[in-house]
C-alpha cells in the first residue's frame, strides 16, 4: 500500500536546496551534509506552513552529492520531520538498476516516496520514458512516485502520451512537478488525473485552473519564507477571490531573482531546446543558493562543486529579490496552512 496518493498532494510542495557545512561545498569534503542546518531547514519550512517535501531535485543539488551524502541528508530530514509530512527523495541517477538501488535505500531510511526525473544520460523515447517509470514501480512498489518533469534538464516536453502511459503502465506515479508548461495540462490531466495529481509551480496554477478546472490545490516552490505561496493556495481553495488577488499583487510587487532575460527563451528556439539556452539553465542551484544565504531566513550553507559559478549581476538581482520578499512576507507570517 502507498504511503502516499494524490489526494494526499495538497497545499506547498517545497524543493529547497540541500544544506551544506560552511566549508564543504568544494570536490574534496565527501561529508557535507550539514543535519544542524537539516533540522532547522525541515522545521522552518514546516512552521512557515508548506505540506510536503521534495528533496534532491536540481534545486536540491541531486548532482552534486554523493549518495552516502544524500542518504545521511534524508535521513536527517526524516528524524526532523517526525511524520508530519510526506518527503519524497531525489532519486534521479543515469539509468534504471541504480534509481531502484536507491530508491529501495532511500524508503529503508524512511522517504515516503521518490522524486523522480528521467535518466540523465542518452536521451530516452517516449517509449523509454514510460517503461523507466514502470519498471521502478514494479521493483519497488510501496513507494509513490513524485515525477520531476522538468523539461529543461530531461530534455523533453512530458506530451500527453506519456501521461497516458503512466496511467496505464505506472500505478505508484501519483504527482509532478510540473516544469514543462502548461499548453496541454487540460490533456494532460484527462488521461491520467484519476491517478496523478499535477502541481504546477509559483502561482501558474491559476492558469492551470483555467485550462482544468478543479484539478489543481497545490503548488510548488524552492524559496525560502513560502508564507506568501501557502496564503495564495490557501485562498484559491477556499475560493476567495479578492484575497487571491492581493495576495498575487504582492507577489508581482517583488523584483525578480534573475537578471533582465535570465530567464528568457533565445528567440526562434521552441520547447526544451530552448529552455535549455537560457541563463536560468545554468544557474539553477547557484541563485537559488545565494538568495537563501542573503535572505536572513535560514543560511543553509555555500553551492558545491560543480555548481559554484553566479556572475555579479546574478548575485545583486538575487539579493535584491531576496530583501524585498522578506519584507513583503511579513505580511503572511502565522498563516496556516489550509
Amino acid at each position: 500500500m502507498l504511503k502516499v496518493t494524490a489526494k494526499d498532494v495538497k497545499g506547498v510542495v517545497s524543493m529547497p536546496p540541500t544544506p551544506c557545512k560552511d566549508n564543504g561545498g568544494g570536490w574534496q569534503t565527501t561529508d557535507s551534509i550539514d543535519l544542524d542546518r537539516t533540522n532547522k531547514l525541515v522545521n522552518l519550512l514546516i512552521d512557515s506552513g508548506v505540506s510536503a517535501f521534495a528533496f534532491c531535485g536540481t534545486t536540491g543539488e541531486n548532482a552534486a552529492l554523493l549518495f552516502d551524502e544524500k542518504k545521511a541528508f534524508i535521513a536527517g530530514a526524516v528524524e526532523a520531520n517526525k511524520h508530519r509530512i510526506p518527503i519524497f527523495a531525489g532519486a534521479t541517477n543515469l539509468g534504471t538498476k541504480d534509481v531502484i538501488r536507491q530508491a529501495r535505500i532511500l524508503r529503508d531510511v524512511g522517504a515516503d516516496g521518490l522524486f523522480l526525473g528521467l535518466p540523465l544520460w542518452q536521451t530516452p523515447t517516449l517509449d523509454n520514458s514510460v517503461r523507466y517509470f514502470a519498471d521502478v514501480a514494479e521493483a519497488v512498489p510501496d513507494m509513490p512516485i513524485l515525477v520531476y518533469s522538468n523539461s529543461m534538464f530531461f530534455k523533453t516536453d512530458f506530451p500527453v502520451e506519456f501521461w497516458a502511459g503512466l496511467a496505464k503502465t505506472a500505478p505508484t506515479v501519483v504527482t509532478n512537478k510540473i516544469a514543462y508548461g502548461i499548453d496541454h495540462i487540460d490533456q494532460d490531466v484527462k488521461v491520467s488525473g484519476h491517478q496523478i495529481k499535477f502541481v504546477p509551480g509559483s502561482l501558474s496554477f491559476i492558469e492551470a485552473d483555467k485550462k482544468a478546472p478543479g484539478h489543481f490545490n497545490a503548488c510548488w516552490t524552492t524559496g525560502f519564507a513560502p508564507e506568501p505561496y501557502v496564503a495564495a493556495i490557501n485562498a484559491f481553495n477556499k475560493k476567495d477571490t479578492v484575497k487571491l488577488e492581493e495576495i498575487v499583487h504582492d507577489i508581482h510587487s517583488v523584483a525578480p531573482f534573475s537578471p533582465p532575460g535570465g530567464m528568457a527563451t533565445p528567440q526562434g528556439l521552441k520547447g526544451w531546446s530552448g529552455r535549455q539556452e537560457s541563463g536560468f539553465a545554468h544557474y539553477n542551484a547557484q541563485v537559488h543558493k545565494w538568495e537563501w544565504k542573503n535572505a536572513g531566513y535560514l543560511d543553509i550553507g555555500p553551492m558545491r562543486a560543480p555548481y559554484t559559478d553566479l556572475p555579479d549581476e546574478w548575485k545583486r538581482t538575487a539579493e535584491a529579490h531576496a530583501k524585498q520578499w522578506m519584507e513583503m512576507r511579513k505580511k503572511y507570517v502565522g498563516v496556516k496552512a489550509g
